[in-house]
């Protein structure tokens, strides 16, 4: 069964750049191993077990063995893919499969950053979402590799969401279920973003299968972009610390809104997060 998000690839432009734009918003981002070397071709955000990689988009294209087509991720910065861990790579390859999904073969696939390197399988499933999957590692080799809890100067503790944006809810709730193996959960309302949708949970991570409801952030990323994921939602612990130091890093003031729940959310435009919606939500 699937257990967690295991982690997001940014893909973007110019690494260096990237490292940048993010430690302004409050994050604190960490070097591949290659990074002195090769131009800084990788770099990290890391929460405890999940992570976001951000690679330089001329790296990206992958070939997806025993499917039907390449990902080729191209030129855009966007979040190109959404990793999902598996207690079960094998199982959960062969379940999709028969659900009709295009998935390759698992692979053996290690990965490497600054302080060590991480055996894993990985497989991918071949669909306009970009899915990846990821055999749940030992715990002892992913806490080396990711490093354990890293304090970011934003406040920002732990992915809560990842967004999708699709043109209708209605059309694409049964794919989602049958990848992610749960039952769509009713649609709600997304206040800040301007949608409807619906919040598949894989572990403690939600994905927001996300429609737009007028004009806003997701009808923006659907017009932009076309389907795909678009924003990552943060828990912060000071809102308020976290949008004077964007300021001071000469982030303009991110937006501010009110989640259904009654929360409040700061809102970091494209423009300034590599093309992604970059929220924090949690108390003023």
């Amino acid at each position: 069964m699937l257990t967690a998000v295991d982690h997001l690839v940014i893909g973007v432009a110019d690494v260096a750049q990237a490292v940048e734009t993010y430690r302004n918003l409050g994050f604190t981002v960490t070097h591949g191993e290659d990074a002195e070397d090769a131009g800084h071709q990788a770099a990290y955000v890391v929460f405890g077990d999940f992570y976001i990689e951000f690679r330089a988009t001329e790296d990206s294209p992958r070939v997806l063995k025993g499917a039907t087509s390449v990902r080729e991720f191209g030129e855009a910065e966007r979040i190109h893919e959404v990793v999902l861990r598996s207690d079960n790579l094998d199982a959960e390859v062969a379940r999709l499969k028969s659900n009709g999904f295009h998935v390759s073969n698992p692979v053996d696939d290690p990965t490497a950053r600054r302080g060590g390197s991480l055996p894993r399988r990985t497989a991918a499933v071949d669909s306009y979402i970009p899915f990846g999957l990821v055999e749940q590692n030992r715990t002892a080799e992913r806490s080396t590799f990711v490093g354990g809890a890293i304090a970011h100067p934003n406040t920002a503790t732990v992915l809560e969401r990842t967004y999708l944006a699709v043109e209708s809810i209605g059309r694409e709730l049964e794919m989602f279920e049958q990848l992610l193996g749960v039952p769509g959960p009713e649609p709600e309302m997304g206040t800040v973003i301007m949608s409807i949708m619906s919040v598949f949970y894989v572990g403690d991570v939600g994905i927001a299968v996300a429609e737009p409801r007028g004009p806003g952030p997701t009808a923006d990323a659907l017009s932009t972009n076309g389907p795909g994921p678009f924003q990552v939602l943060f828990r912060a612990e000071h809102l308020d610390r976290a949008a004077a130091l964007m300021v001071e890093n000469g982030v303009p003031p991110p937006r501010r809104g009110t989640r259904l729940s009654g929360e409040s959310a700061l809102l970091v435009e494209p423009a300034h997060a590599c093309n992604l919606f970059v929220a924090l939500a949690g108390q003023p």
